[in-house]
């Protein structure tokens, strides 16, 4: 029998289906599309999803990756049969549910249906990304699950801390490369993240005093600071001269560096998202 779930705070203004859910939204026009899947006080409806069967590990995978999709807090409540929902499934639910404020990740990291130049880019991401999910083998090789739900969780905790975001960012990103790598005795992590990123084309440095967003010793010294001295800025000789790492100011790169590299890292490309945006801070091309 066919089931019913609904989703709230996803944007979404097309019909599609992906990993075997058919998804129909609540509005088709895209501003009050947007409106409310990015109303931070609430979670409203934003459409369903139908399938013969939605157990809960699928409804936990989905809400990570429509999470991931939106860097905000989406929810997808259990399902009822299609029977109970007739004749109108949008009738069969709450409109707005406000069990918490939804805390702004950033903003969303792959386009809408109504403005991406690939209006299926989301629908491609979400297929991709609940198969991989589904793939225990790919998931124990590569801690790919660990990086997507450390991802989620830095604009899921009830009140943001900086360090618990920057850490869950930064020991994600260092478990799925030392994984790939099958690196896991190199002191320095910089080097299992660096050459794991270079294979992914990714324009990263071990250590460039001169390019410091794109060197991944940046990160590290940084997370060094805030775990070892508590300090959110990291002071280092380089080249006999004192080098101040500060991680607010890098945080953003961090941050995009660890979703595209989700992207990167289940093969997912619509063609116009612009890979060094986590330096340029241009999200597409």
């Amino acid at each position: 029998m066919m089931h019913i779930a609904p989703v709230y705070g996803f944007e979404f203004t097309r019909p599609f289906s992906a990993a075997g859910l058919s998804f129909t939204p609540c509005e088709t026009n895209s501003s009050s599309a947007k409106r409310i899947a990015r109303d931070l006080s609430a979670h409203h409806m934003t459409g369903t999803i139908a399938a013969n069967a939605i157990d809960r590990e699928t409804i936990y995978e989905l809400e990570g990756v429509l999470s991931f999709i939106e860097h905000l807090d989406v929810m997808v409540l259990e399902p009822i049969s299609a029977h109970q929902a007739e004749p109108d499934p949008t009738k069969a639910f709450e409109p707005t549910l406000i069990a918490r404020r939804r805390h702004n990740g950033g903003g969303a990291v792959i386009g809408s249906d109504a403005f991406n130049p690939c209006k299926n880019s989301r629908q491609q991401f979400i297929e991709l990304c609940l198969t991989h999910l589904k793939d225990k083998t790919f998931c124990d090789q590569t801690r790919f699950r660990s990086l997507l739900f450390k991802s989620v969780e830095t604009f899921r905790q009830r009140q943001p801390f900086l360090e618990i975001t920057y850490f869950l960012l930064i020991s994600g990103l260092e478990a799925f490369c030392r994984a790939c790598q099958g690196d896991y005795t190199s002191r320095n992590a910089a080097i299992p993240i660096t050459n794991q990123l270079k294979l992914y084309g990714f324009n990263v440095f071990q250590d460039n005093p001169g390019e410091l967003s794109r060197s991944i010793s940046t990160y590290l010294h940084i997370r060094n600071a805030l775990f070892h001295q508590g300090d959110f800025t990291s002071t280092v000789n380089i080249n006999h001269g004192l080098v101040q790492f500060n991680c607010s100011q890098h945080l953003f790169n961090l941050s995009m560096l660890c979703s595209l590299t989700v992207m990167k890292a289940i093969g997912f490309d619509d063609g116009h998202t612009n890979w060094d945006c986590w330096i340029d801070r241009e999200l597409h091309r």
